[in-house]
């Protein structure tokens, strides 16, 4: 290639790089422009007081020394998080468009609209947005004291729709209740109790088959018994139930006051059993279990300390409701000859009726 060459091939690359650099900026620009020409219907910074309103009623909240409260009873554990997420939405509703010469309120369903939404900050400025019809894409909107109508994304709308009060409940979580956490549980169901234990760590066999101590580099894992009677490591009924407990999880509130009449309803005056679990530094959870709610999808049940009845998967703890030291002490073999068992009485039954 001759000096000539070489220096046009530069000049290529470069004005390349140039063209390059100037479309992206110019790219970012125009981005900057599309924000900064957005038009928000509210903007109001600190939401300190929210009012949300829809087909079941009116929900208000105030938030005072920094914690969200429900006005209708101080004793509501408000859910922190989503509540200071939905305020800051409401308090800062970006338009899609603007629609500045409307038709009637009607057509746009903002004559009589069900869901409403108020914002006061900190600085006592306040909004109430009022919300129409929507399609998949967009709903309408406009303020309550402005004659604008405006199309909106269906977030705040699709959020509020069937919004309840206990929607904006706190759920507690389970602390972690893996094997290495939990140091015993007792489960009592039907005037038993099945108390599992973790005993020392014994040593695991080495390939020669013979024992091992943790000095001599040998592996160990915790013993556990049911009752005084070991559980064997292979047991899959322990290994499913440590599994459950670990990722033990409410779905909902189902009341937040846990008054006489309604753990009676729930059945947790009776319950089908109570969870008692040891942990982390003589830490101790007990979990009672009520009756199965109306789907039969969910268990009514309630924690210690916590008036509130909340709802539990009940598959979720179905190896916990089945639970019997028979199952707990069975090893492999045992568990695989009662399938055997089951499935050639299962055969021998069809066989019969046919």
């Amino acid at each position: 290639m001759t000096k000539q060459a070489k220096t046009l091939a530069a000049l290529a690359a470069a004005l390349a790089v140039c063209g390059g650099a100037y479309l992206g900026l110019r790219a970012w620009n125009a981005g900057q422009a599309a924000a900064d020409d957005a038009v928000y219907l509210t903007q109001l910074s600190a939401p300190a007081a929210l009012s949300l309103t829809n087909a079941q009623g009116e929900l208000s909240f105030t938030k005072a020394e920094g914690s969200w409260q429900y006005d209708g009873d101080a004793a509501f554990p408000a859910d922190q998080e989503e509540l200071e997420d939905l305020a800051e939405q409401v308090g800062s509703l970006a338009a899609i468009r603007v629609i500045d010469d409307p038709e009637a309120l009607s057509a746009y369903g903002l004559d009589h609209p069900a869901l409403q939404a108020a914002v006061t900050g900190e600085d006592g400025a306040s909004a109430t947005l009022l919300l129409g019809n929507a399609t998949d894409s967009y709903c309408y909107a406009k303020l309550a004291e402005d004659d604008t109508v405006y199309t909106v994304s269906t977030d705040l709308a699709d959020r509020l729709e069937e919004l309840e009060l206990l929607d904006l409940a706190a759920i507690p979580d389970f602390p972690a209740l893996g094997t290495d956490a939990v140091s015993s549980l007792t489960w009592e169901s039907g005037g038993t109790a099945l108390t599992l234990t973790k005993g020392e760590a014994e040593t695991a066999s080495t390939e020669s088959g013979d024992s091992s101590s943790s000095e001599d580099g040998g592996a160990t894992e915790p013993a556990w018994d049911v009752n005084g009677a070991a559980i064997p490591a292979d047991n899959s009924t322990f290994t499913t139930l440590m599994a459950q407990l670990s990722s033990l999880a409410f779905d909902a509130c189902y009341d937040y006051k846990g008054e006489a009449d309604t753990l009676s309803a729930c059945g947790l005056d009776t319950p089908v059993g109570v969870l008692t679990i040891n942990y982390g530094e003589g830490e101790t959870l007990t979990l009672t279990i009520g009756a199965l709610d109306s789907t039969g999808d969910a268990y009514y049940a309630q924690l210690s300390g916590d008036p509130a009845v909340y709802l539990l998967s009940a598959g979720s703890v179905d190896s916990l409701i089945s639970l019997s030291a028979q199952a707990l002490t069975a090893s492999e073999d045992d568990e695989a000859e009662d399938e055997t068992a089951s499935d050639a009485a299962s055969d021998s039954s069809s066989s019969s009726a046919s």
